[in-house]
């Protein structure tokens, strides 16, 4: 498949184009000059064969003829094919007439030394007889040279056609190179300006480098006044929980004390959702992590019996450029959706593959349709079985959120009738490369 999406790029097109209009180009000129060719030549040989003809059909002629071979025939030749269409035929013929000698038609056969030209000349009794000639200066043919410097002239067209379509491409691929490196709540990087860049390149370089700047700015500032106003609430939380606790140990009023007790206690939550939110998009990603360690450390904290999850990880796995508390809180978020809106029993997988770690937490639950897969990453989403389940919508969105900051991918997938929830991770370090292959279905 990458094979033929480079073969469809922006270079791939213009090379193309670039290519079939010089080639066009070639054949046209080309066959004009073919034809102009072939016809001066075929009057420069009917002046050389009119006398000849002439004296040979039994007319009377001024000019004496040329030592050439004459063939004659009687009959029509066998195995010869009509030629008189083509425009070096169609000269000779008008040239021949013009020169007093009356062809009725003209045939290409094969003689015993090679081609030959036979004509239908008429004779002064009224009759006609076949003449035949062995000159090869009228049979098709394309000269060496002429051949030799059309192959060349092609290859250096190629050539320059190539030079000139990567120098025009080259900048729009390094454009999408740095496009690409950047990766979602990482700095914007300050690069070079592209080299040989057009006017309409740099322009485009500078507005998305101008928009990532934006971008970050607006972020930065979302992510300020979200942790200011969670940090903030946090406060009169505490003094709401901490009033109901004093209120009187009274019948009447226990039922009452544990609501207050119970709603605070789910705006906490709530709160640190949003703030584990913007921890992932804030906390640098310059620590090593040893998923093996952080992900039995996430399932210990579940507290599940071995009946309902089950764990299977290496000794060691560590990734060399990451943050352990947004890998931790990656694995909980796994493990708690799949609780929360699956069903047990529950499976946390992990090995590594391809120079990566592959982190698989299954459940045996329906799943989530096809169609409202790709929403449950967004931030505040929740697919229609979870909104009877409290919660702010953010577990999947701060796992999509890290994953694509560590340059990673998540995947949602039905499969052998347990819903599965795969990351790959990049960037295993050396140290860390313990495999453990993944176990088959339940």
């Amino acid at each position: 498949m990458s094979r033929w999406r480079r073969l469809d790029s922006l270079f791939a097109r213009l090379l193309m184009l670039q290519v079939l209009l010089a080639v066009g180009l070639f054949l046209v000129f080309g066959a004009l000059l073919y034809v102009e060719r072939n016809v001066a030549v075929a009057r420069l040989v009917a002046d050389r064969w009119a006398p000849v003809l002439r004296q040979a059909a039994g007319w009377r002629s001024a000019v004496p003829g040329a030592p050439l071979e004459v063939l004659r025939s009687a009959q029509r030749p066998a195995l010869a094919l009509r030629s008189s269409s083509a425009p070096r035929m169609v000269a000779l013929d008008d040239e021949l007439k013009r020169l007093g000698v009356p062809v009725q038609e003209t045939l290409i056969g094969r003689g015993a030394a090679g081609p030959v030209l036979w004509l239908n000349v008429g004779t002064p009794d009224g009759a006609a007889v076949w003449l035949g000639l062995a000159d090869t200066a009228l049979l098709p043919n394309l000269p060496r040279r002429v051949l030799l410097a059309v192959v060349l002239a092609a290859l250096m067209l190629v050539a320059v056609a190539w030079v000139f379509t990567r120098r025009l491409t080259r900048p729009l691929e390094q454009l999408r190179v740095r496009m690409q490196s950047h990766r979602p709540g990482e700095p914007v990087a300050n690069h070079a300006p592209i080299a040989s860049a057009s006017p309409e390149i740099a322009a485009i370089e500078a507005a998305y480098a101008d928009l990532l700047q934006r971008l970050e700015r607006h972020e930065r500032e979302r992510a300020l006044l979200l942790a200011g106003v969670s940090h903030d609430l946090r406060s009169p939380l505490a003094r709401i929980r901490m009033a109901a606790g004093l209120l009187p140990d009274e019948p009447a009023l226990a039922a009452r004390r544990d609501t207050i007790v119970r709603n605070t206690q789910v705006a906490d939550r709530l709160i640190g959702s949003f703030l584990d939110h913007v921890r992932a998009g804030e906390l640098a990603l310059d620590q090593p992590a040893d998923l093996a360690l952080l992900a039995r450390t996430a399932a210990a904290a579940m507290e599940r019996g071995a009946d309902e999850l089950s764990v299977q990880v290496p000794a060691s796995l560590v990734l060399g450029r990451a943050h352990p508390l947004l890998i931790e809180r990656v694995l909980a978020n796994l493990l708690d959706n799949a609780f929360k809106h699956g069903r047990a029993p529950v499976r946390l997988d992990l090995w590594a593959q391809a120079g990566g770690a592959v982190v698989e937490v299954s459940d045996a639950g329906a799943g989530v349709p096809e169609g409202q897969r790709a929403e449950l990453v967004q931030a505040f989403a929740r697919g229609d079985a979870a909104r009877s389940t409290p919660g702010a919508g953010l577990g999947l969105a701060i796992v999509a959120r890290v994953v694509a900051r560590m340059g990673g991918r998540l995947v949602l997938e039905q499969r052998a009738g347990r819903f599965v929830v795969r990351i790959e991770l990049p960037g295993l370090a050396p140290t860390g490369e313990a495999t453990f292959p993944p176990r088959g279905p339940l």
